[in-house]
């Protein structure tokens, strides 16, 4: 089946299974093109520095499969940690983080974020930063309501981008 191959690549790429997704071509072929069409909107990166696209992404999701698409785009495990804990980004990105923690964990209004991102990276870079943030956590909201989500522990997130990065970087056994 086409669906199926199509999504054996998503997990390849993104580095995480998507028996959710396996679930929903099953129930629907309809239903996965659905799907399919609104995360091919969401994904798209033209306006945004990586790093603020990739914050607004963690910070609205917290799931592996934002630390992956961080690190396959190029940013820094550094950087992933430092957005994972909101803490000792740069100016900007810590405005990103604030905007994206408002408006994605909160579902509050912060007009002095929004204002900052917004000279940071005008309106085209606010507007998909904020598809980026609000794309990011419609997966966990729907892999919850599916029955495949677990609660998003920061903690268990960085632990987990460190295994992934000492496995990355061990030299290879002789």
């Amino acid at each position: 089946m086409l669906a199926l191959s199509m999504i054996r690549r998503g997990e390849k790429r993104l580095g995480v299974t998507l028996d959710y997704v396996r679930e929903i071509a099953k129930t629907d072929f309809g239903l996965l093109m659905r799907y399919n069409r609104l995360f091919g909107f969401l994904d798209p990166n033209r306006h945004a520095p990586k790093d603020a696209y990739h914050v607004a992404r963690i910070r609205g999701a917290c799931v592996e499969v934002e630390i992956n698409l961080a690190r396959q785009s190029g940013m820094d495990d550094a950087t992933i940690d430092r957005a994972l804990t909101g803490q000792h980004l740069t100016p900007d990105l810590q405005w990103v983080c604030r905007l994206a923690d408002a408006t994605v964990r909160d579902r509050t209004d912060d007009t002095e974020a929004r204002e900052a991102v917004r000279a940071a990276y005008g309106d085209p870079g606010l507007i998909e930063l904020a598809y980026a943030m609000n794309g990011a956590a419609i997966l966990p909201g729907i892999k919850r309501a599916l029955g495949y989500a677990t609660a998003c522990n920061i903690e268990t997130m960085r632990r987990l981008a460190k295994a992934q990065t000492a496995t990355r970087t061990e030299p290879a056994a002789q």
